[in-house]
């Protein structure tokens, strides 16, 4: 597994921890300042990962640059990553919405919520899965520049 997969895997896992930490402050307002710590820790894991992950390596320009501003390879390129990324984007929300239904309809003791951090986890879900599986294929035009350049 290559640097890009493993800050791509640490990124989303860091994402996970801090949504499950934040959900249990949530619930109990009580909760342990430990789930605090976990949830910020975990925030700047996901801020750390994402600098050298899409920033640095000109990613994040590239996913977001107009399609008439691309050359054809980055265009067919861009173009591969948004599909499958939100493919898997449409997925990951259906899963959380199925968890929800199925823990409120099961009376379970977690009630999920739709919370701030979850809504800004998904937010940037969206802008990061295609900058990901574009690292993930290992595929970063060598003449894309790095941000300041």
């Amino acid at each position: 597994m290559k640097t890009g997969r493993i800050q791509a895997v640490i990124n989303y896992a860091a994402l996970l921890i801090m949504n499950i930490a934040f959900y249990f402050v949530y619930r109990e307002r009580s909760a342990s300042h430990i789930y605090d710590a976990i949830g910020l820790a975990s925030l700047i894991a996901v801020a750390v990962t994402f600098i050298p992950l899409h920033w640095k390596s000109g990613i994040w320009k590239l996913t977001h640059t107009k399609s008439k501003d691309l050359d054809e390879r980055e265009l067919s390129l861009t173009h591969w990553a948004l599909s499958e990324s939100y493919g898997w984007f449409a997925v990951t929300c259906l899963v959380i919405m199925l968890a929800m239904s199925l823990a409120t309809r099961l009376n379970t003791c977690l009630q999920y919520t739709i919370s701030m951090p979850l809504v800004a986890s998904l937010i940037y879900l969206s802008h990061t899965l295609p900058g990901t599986m574009i690292a993930w294929k290992k595929e970063i035009p060598k003449d894309t520049p790095e941000d300041g350049e």
